[in-house]
């Protein structure tokens, strides 16, 4: 249950776009980054999320963050 607010927050977005999965990438990322982050559960294991699909996403992340 650790993750479980994750995956209701990328359930929900699914029902809410007739379960069309490319518009909950977001939630879909936040929740695979909450089972990889516990991993001293063993709930999932850490793979870059490059590997998972997620690199265009994560290059806005670091896109948005302010250059010092």
């Amino acid at each position: 249950g650790e993750c479980s607010a994750f995956k209701e927050r990328f359930m929900e977005c699914l029902r809410h776009s007739g379960y069309e999965s490319a518009a909950c990438r977001q939630s879909a990322m936040a929740y695979l980054e909450c089972r990889m982050d516990r991993r001293v559960t063993q709930l999932m294991a850490n793979e870059p999320l490059e590997k998972l699909g997620f690199k265009d996403l994560i290059n806005e992340k670091s896109e948005e963050k302010p250059e010092k």
